[in-house]
């Protein structure tokens, strides 16, 4: 029957369902509360600004951190920084359960930034160490929508969990859960037996400054414009659905929305972004993101859970194009500086519009979503036009065969 209905090609390779399950089980433990951290803080007394600087501590020790911990699953390997990642955030989440104070609050979700830049760079490293080149737009999107299951269970339980037993349990639940996993994800990477990553040499140090010309530039000018409506959504998107009358499971169900609907178009999104000429469809799907992002200004709930779900449509058929634009740039010696670089660019806009996601949304509701949509189209159609170029002038066949094999 097997051979009937063959599975997918990443679901036939040992190594990588170790490493989406992980992702499965992360997704879920981590989607449980993140709905919740920034009404845990109003509840406690915590003003807007606060809530800004925590959503603003947490993308700022991203940028501070994604890039050093590339470099360190370069020199050391993807496994260690991948618990060590877990564990930390995992305490912080936890810790929450006892913060009382504004600084306590930013400093918690500081720490759980350190903790999630030590696990990114590492886990989307080691896809393209398993993954050949031509099969990268099909990993990527399978890891996407395994976090997306995640994401899409989490938030939704989470938010009736927190009917039933109130947040602060949640909070707890949810980082005891986190650290926990470091014991699965143990027994998991023993069976992938991945091949040691070796350290560039000095030599090596130089080439990987080759790799900072107009390639990376695009991707990291493409990140930078993603992640704008991240850190507007982090800053005020629990406070707002509140404001506009969302109930407890109405803003849990806004993630799980978009989730929803990645999740169902990733799989095409996959096989697209093996094809070259992904520039016209970043291009082209940008633009239609940033109008939806626009659109989240209107104050009905029924309408931005309609947005969500059309906003995790596109971004399933947009994100895997970049990705495996992404992993093509450089072999897998420098492949975790390089996904580094990536994030941090990400996390520099995200960042910057949590900063600013408080000042703009005394404006006015419609005030952030209306810069963050612009800024997204702004900044992605031109990174599109360099990426045209790069893509064009890549010669085939010129990347390594995977680190580690079945």
């Amino acid at each position: 029957m097997r051979q009937l209905v063959p599975r997918p090609w990443v679901l036939r390779q040992a190594p990588l369902r170790a490493v989406l399950g992980l992702t499965l089980l992360a997704g879920l433990v981590t989607g449980l509360v993140v709905p919740f951290l920034a009404l845990v803080a109003r509840e406690r007394g915590a003003s807007y600004g606060t809530v800004g600087l925590m959503a603003s501590a947490f993308m700022l020790a991203q940028l501070v951190f994604q890039l050093p911990a590339g470099a360190l699953a370069d020199r050391f390997g993807r496994v260690r920084p991948v618990l060590a990642g877990l564990l930390i955030e995992g305490a912080a989440t936890a810790a929450f359960v006892w913060a009382d104070s504004t600084w306590l609050f930013i400093l918690l979700r500081l720490v759980q930034g350190i903790g999630l830049s030590l696990v990114y760079p590492a886990v989307r490293a080691l896809i393209a160490d398993l993954t050949p080149l031509e099969r990268r737009g099909e990993a990527f999107a399978a890891f996407w929508g395994m976090l997306n299951v995640g994401w899409l269970l989490g938030p939704a339980m989470g938010g009736l969990l927190a009917a039933a037993i109130g947040k602060v349990p949640l909070l707890l639940f949810s980082g005891l859960g986190e650290m926990v996993l470091v014991v699965p994800a143990w027994f998991l990477f023993r069976r992938v037996r991945l091949a040691p990553v070796v350290p560039p040499v000095e030599a090596g140090r130089r080439s990987f400054r080759k790799l900072m010309g107009p390639a990376l530039a695009a991707a990291m000018l493409l990140a930078f414009g993603f992640e704008v409506p991240v850190g507007i959504f982090s800053g005020i998107w629990s406070i707002y659905l509140d404001e506009i009358g969302a109930s407890e499971l109405e803003l849990g169900l806004s993630y799980t929305a978009f989730s929803l609907t990645n999740l169902m178009t990733l799989p095409i999104g996959g096989r697209l972004a093996n094809r070259q000429s992904r520039w016209r469809r970043v291009a082209f799907l940008s633009v239609i993101l940033g109008g939806i992002v626009v659109g989240y200004g209107i104050p009905s709930v029924p309408l931005l859970l309609t947005l969500g779900a059309m906003e995790g449509a596109i971004a399933g058929l947009l994100t895997p194009s970049v990705d495996a634009y992404l992993s093509a740039i450089a072999g897998p010696e420098y492949q975790g500086r390089i996904q580094g670089a990536y994030t941090t660019a990400g996390i520099a806009g995200a960042a910057v519009s949590a900063l600013g996601s408080s000042v703009l949304y005394a404006q006015g509701h419609w005030v952030p979503f209306t810069v963050a949509g612009a800024v997204l189209i702004g900044m992605t159609v031109p990174a599109a036009l360099v990426m045209r170029t790069t893509e064009r002038s890549q010669a085939p066949g010129v990347m390594p065969e995977p680190l580690a094999t079945r």
